[in-house]
């Protein structure tokens, strides 16, 4: 009876013993499946976390280099990541990153984030090829303006000047003087005088002036017709505040600057004076603290990586307006857009006396802005648009408006640089 007994408790013991063995394997089991979970649950969250750094590095290497395209395997934390650059349109270009834990040839966790990056821009309306303020318009010596304009201040035409356009003289004041030339529009002044209008003439007084291929008054001669409204300049001091500090978010350059080779630029401030020799290409706006030469031969462009967009040259000393801020384009300068359309180089100068900025030999396509000086054009000179407190084309200058300036895009404030794009992120 004891032998049975003793039986019994042995096979309980067997029992209780196999029942124990099998929960404790697969506790064993459950905390290994847990463990592995966990390491792989770690591995893909640094795995992502390299992966959107990987993002964020490639937006500050465009604002460094716009021409950046991709790094592969490199080290960082706990595995590597690596980078890809895309371009889209000019303004905007699709980045994939991919992390990898703990390294891409054997990795535990892999994660792709995928995100397009872009340049924020403000659009100008240029609505005229020649736009100025109450400091007018002069012309002589056969220069020409190939568009319309409009100024705030009176318009003096002489030596076969030529307006390819309608020009407009705003206000109670508004005078349009026209010895020897011709506007082929339409003219718009309180007063006009000894002019040869093609179009039509409108105008509160009027003296030796033909409109329409006779001497007015006739059909085409329009008396009492009321002054024209002045029209505010398309940029604000404000919006150049705004590049100027987008400029200087890129860093500052201390001291004159000579480029003598090829250098691109931009966003940059120069604490002084700039000198190019060689080529400037723009990739962002670019401040100068002080004055601006572009010497003879000089190359003015902009980075292809800003696609259809325009880039800004701005001068402008705060500190002293009056005296510093002058922009000086030399002979035979060479002033482009980098091939996209729309990419216009705009120079501004913000110096407030006197002439500010000079164009001179065989410059072209440029816009040209100076809210608050006269710019100088002469010897054959050719920009694309002009604004400014004043103006003075001579020597056959011209300027020939073109039509994709009336929606222009420029890069704007800091948001000029590349950023994010918000609703592109996506993660594989």
């Amino acid at each position: 009876m004891h032998t049975i007994t003793r039986g019994y408790v042995v096979l309980v013991a067997l029992i209780f013993f196999a029942i124990f063995l099998t929960v404790t394997t697969a506790f064993v089991g459950y905390l290994t499946a847990y463990a592995r979970a966990e390491r792989h649950a770690v591995a893909s969250s640094q795995a992502l976390a390299l992966a959107e750094g990987g993002i964020d590095k490639a937006v500050y290497e465009l604002n460094q280099n716009g021409a950046y395209a991709e790094e592969t395997n490199v080290p960082l934390g706990a595995g590597t990541y690596s980078i890809t650059v895309t371009s889209g349109d000019g303004a905007m270009k699709k980045v994939v990153a991919t992390g990898y834990v703990p390294n891409a040839a054997s990795p535990l966790a892999t994660k792709t984030v995928t995100a397009n990056v872009g340049i924020d821009t403000t659009v100008v309306s240029f609505r005229y090829g020649v736009q100025v303020g109450q400091g007018g318009v002069a012309m002589s010596n056969s220069a020409r303006i190939i568009g319309n304009m409009q100024a705030s201040g009176p318009i003096t035409l002489a030596n076969s000047s030529r307006i390819e356009g309608d020009a407009i003289s705003a206000g109670a004041a508004g005078l349009i003087d026209g010895v020897e030339s011709t506007i082929t529009g339409g003219a718009y002044a309180h007063t006009l005088r000894d002019l040869d209008v093609v179009g039509d003439a409108y105008y509160v007084i009027a003296s030796n002036v033909e409109a329409g291929g006779a001497n007015c008054p006739n059909s085409h001669c329009h008396p009492g017709s009321p002054d024209q409204e002045t029209a505010p300049l398309p940029i604000s001091d404000e919006q150049i505040a705004e590049w100027e500090a987008a400029a200087e978010e890129g860093g500052v350059i201390q001291g004159d600057y000579t480029i003598n080779n090829n250098q691109q630029l931009g966003p940059r401030k120069i604490n002084g004076k700039l000198t190019v020799n060689g080529t400037l290409t723009l990739a962002g706006p670019v401040w100068v603290n002080g004055d601006i030469t572009l010497n003879n031969d000089a190359t003015l462009t902009v980075a292809a990586g800003l696609g259809g967009s325009g880039a800004i040259l701005i001068a402008d000393y705060p500190s002293d307006r009056a005296g510093k801020g002058a922009v000086t384009l030399s002979n035979n300068i060479v002033i482009s857009g980098n091939g996209s359309p729309g990419s216009f180089p705009m120079i501004i100068s913000m110096k407030s006396s006197g002439t500010v900025i000079t164009l001179s030999n065989n410059a072209d396509s440029v816009i040209l802005y100076a809210p608050h000086g006269r710019i100088s054009v002469s010897n054959s000179a050719s920009a694309n648009q002009i604004t400014a407190y004043g103006l003075t084309l001579s020597n056959s200058a011209t300027l020939s408006y073109l039509s994709g300036l009336q929606n222009a895009n420029f890069s704007n404030g800091p948001g000029g640089s590349w950023a994010f794009i918000p609703g592109t992120y996506s993660v594989q």
